[in-house]
C-alpha cells in the first residue's frame, strides 16, 4: 500500500486516537516545531493530546507512524528528547479534513458514505483478501473469515457503492468506490481459487458418509 492508504487503514484501526495523534503532530509541527530538532516532539505531542482531553501514550502509535507506515521518521534522539518530521504534512492535512468533516459545503451524502465506509475499515478488508488470495490453502479460521466477508462486510460495502453510483457521486468517492471495487475483484479472486477445495473436501465427506450408511432391504 502507498502512504495514503496506509495512513487510511491507520485511521481505520485506530479511530479517534489516531486521528487526535495526527492533528497533534501537525499543530506541533505548526507552533512547536524546532528548525534545527525537527517538526514535533514527543514530550510536545503529549502536551497537545492533553489539552485535546485525550489521555493515553502516544509513543506506540509513533512507532508504528514511523516503523510500519513511513510517515514520520526520527531526526534527533538524546537520553532526555526525540523529535520527528512530518514525510508529507500535505497528504495528512488532506486525509485530516476529510475525517473532520470534509471540505467546507461538501454534500452531506458524501460526508455520510464516507463515515460509513469508514467503519467497515475497507484496508484492513482488502489486506485480508489479499493473504487469503495469496494462500494455496486455507484454514478452518481463514475459511470462516472468508465466509465473515462474503456474507457481512460485501452486502454493505456494495451498498455503499450503489449509493455512490445512484447519487453520481463518483467524483467525490472516487477512492472509496475503486477500494470498494478492489475488495469485490479480490474476494471473488479468492473464492475462486479455494472453492476447488471445498468442493472436493465435501465431496469426499459425502463419499464417506454414503459408505457408513447400512444397506436396508425392505
Amino acid at each position: 500500500m502507498n502512504l495514503e492508504a496506509m495512513l487510511r487503514a491507520f485511521i481505520a484501526e485506530y479511530g479517534e486516537r489516531a486521528v487526535a495523534l495526527l492533528k497533534a503532530i501537525l499543530e506541533e509541527s505548526r507552533e512547536g516545531g524546532n528548525f534545527k530538532l525537527g517538526d514535533f516532539s514527543v514530550k510536545g505531542v503529549r502536551v497537545r493530546l492533553k489539552v485535546m482531553g485525550v489521555e493515553y501514550n502516544p509513543v506506540p502509535l509513533l512507532s508504528k507512524l514511523e516503523k510500519e507506515i513511513g510517515a514520520i521518521e526520527t531526526t534527533y534522539r538524546s537520553t532526555t528528547q526525540r523529535w520527528w518530521k512530518i514525510i508529507d504534512k500535505e497528504l495528512v492535512q488532506e486525509i485530516l479534513r476529510e475525517y473532520e468533516g470534509g471540505e467546507e459545503g461538501e454534500d452531506p451524502r458524501v460526508k455520510l458514505l464516507r463515515i460509513q465506509y469508514l467503519t467497515l475499515n475497507p484496508h484492513e478488508i482488502l489486506e485480508t483478501l489479499n493473504k487469503l488470495a495469496a494462500k494455496n490453502s486455507l484454514t478452518q479460521v481463514e475459511k470462516r473469515k472468508l465466509r465473515e466477508i462474503a456474507f457481512k462486510e460485501l452486502p454493505l460495502l456494495l451498498e455503499i457503492l450503489e449509493k455512490i453510483r445512484e447519487n453520481s457521486l463518483e467524483e467525490d468517492l472516487a477512492e472509496e468506490a475503486k477500494t470498494i471495487e478492489a475488495i469485490i475483484a479480490k474476494a471473488e479472486e479468492a473464492v475462486k481459487k479455494h472453492s476447488k477445495t471445498i468442493t472436493s473436501s465435501n465431496q469426499k465427506y459425502n463419499i464417506q458418509l454414503t459408505s457408513k450408511t447400512p444397506h436396508i432391504e425392505m
